[in-house]
């Protein structure tokens, strides 16, 4: 967050102008304005978002949710998984993950199969001690779910899952506020107990407009390993009933199964083999549904007829190393008529790094001073054109400059 000019603490200033005395608002609707064009820029790499919900908590949702972004990224799919069960964050303990090898890209120390397929954040990894409670009110829950979303380098993800409370309060709220195209999975038990929360979370979906993928029973039977026999532990069929009446899809019923509740607790959920496991065999469908039904359009990450330059800079002109700018300065040039300038922070170095970042931003020409060959390469493998060994002048100048020598280009 950029720094107050009057020295107020930048996360106080930022969120309440009043406790910034003297400071100029317009620094505050700067604040605001980046704010909301990093989540628009982040959002815009993200196919699908799935909010994982339950009208009560006990029901299994973070098994669900766990399991659904396993299940994605072992086909292949770029999956986020985000954790916003502030008061009670599991997913991180499921799954055995402890320190990140890279907290600003989402990056754990995952299995081969995994690494590059699954990226995951919980408040747990911002917390000394995982046992502390969090205190927080609906404002600063706000705020870090949306830092969640625009701070952390996801790049391009197939599918973004979103662990949420249980109940219709101030989290699944805030998911609904900050992504607007975000859709519901609602994970029920067949207790007529569930089912009435479940009643709820339908009407909280309707009432904002979240669009609902579909129902899924969970603990829904336990198949006897003594008998084989499928003994309904809380009766079954209930959450098909409820989702018929709501006329929105019903994904599957999942049984118990006692192999993922022990891995689950005993944070080796990513080594149940899902051959071995009756969860998982009966997500299947419900994963082969989302496939089906949410299918992965091409990102556009360019626009037909639209140049976007990128410079790297530093006080104010061209940077004379590539690596040591503060700032990009992007120009948009749509129909010959160049764009005003955006300045863009540098992205922290780490996975990915600045030529994933540039493509992400759909930059197509980088004018550069000093740029490594090896550099130069991988913004070429981008499909972005390189101009390097450029003057230090101001950014404006020197786009002006290569518009008016390359005509073909405006």
């Amino acid at each position: 967050m950029t720094e107050c000019p009057n020295g107020a603490d930048p996360k106080t200033c930022g969120e309440d102008p009043k406790s910034c005395s003297g400071c100029d608002p317009a620094h505050h609707a700067n604040e605001k304005d980046k704010e909301e064009m990093e989540l628009a820029r982040t959002l815009k790499r993200i196919r699908h978002k799935l909010v994982v919900m339950s009208g009560k908590g006990g029901v299994g949702k973070s098994s669900v949710a766990v399991c659904l972004a396993l299940a994605l990224a072992r086909r292949g799919k770029k999956v986020g998984l985000m954790d916003v069960d502030l008061h009670g964050p599991n997913v991180l303990r499921m799954m055995g993950l402890k320190e990140p090898i890279d907290l600003g890209h989402a990056q754990f120390d995952l299995p081969p199969d995994l690494f590059d397929n699954l990226r995951v954040i919980s408040i747990e990894v911002l917390m000394r001690n995982r046992d502390m409670a969090v205190i927080w009110r609906g404002p600063l829950k706000h705020q870090l779910i949306r830092q969640f979303i625009s701070e952390v380098q996801w790049g391009d993800l197939d599918y973004l899952v979103v662990d949420s409370p249980p109940g219709t309060g101030d989290e699944p709220m805030s998911v609904a506020q900050t992504i607007s195209d975000a859709q519901a999975i609602i994970v029920t038990t067949p207790q007529e107990i569930s089912l009435a929360d479940v009643r709820k979370s339908l009407n909280f979906c309707e009432k904002i407009n979240m669009k609902v993928v579909g129902v899924v029973e969970n603990m829904s039977g336990y198949l006897c390993p003594h008998c084989g026999k499928d003994l309904p532990l809380f009766k079954t069929g209930g959450g098909f009933k409820t989702a018929q009446a709501a006329k929105v899809p019903f994904l599957g019923a999942v049984p118990f199964d006692p192999q993922v509740v022990e891995a689950a607790d005993q944070g080796r959920l990513m080594e149940v083999k899902e051959a071995d496991s009756p969860f998982f065999q009966a997500m299947m469908p419900i994963v082969d549904h989302i496939l089906e039904t949410l299918p992965l359009t091409p990102l556009a990450t360019r626009e037909p007829g639209v140049l976007k330059f990128a410079l790297p800079v530093q006080d104010g002109k061209l940077s004379e190393k590539f690596g040591h700018a503060s700032h990009f300065a992007v120009f948009t040039v749509k129909d010959g008529v160049l764009g005003p300038k955006e300045l863009i922070p540098c992205p922290p170095h780490g996975v990915g790094g600045t030529p994933e970042w540039l493509d992400e931003l759909g930059v197509t020409h980088v004018i550069a001073g000093t740029l490594g060959e090896k550099a130069q390469a991988l913004l070429t493998k981008k499909g972005i054109e390189v101009s390097a060994g450029a003057p230090l002048e101001a950014p404006e100048t020197l786009v002006e400059k290569y518009l008016k020598q390359t005509p073909a280009a405006s």
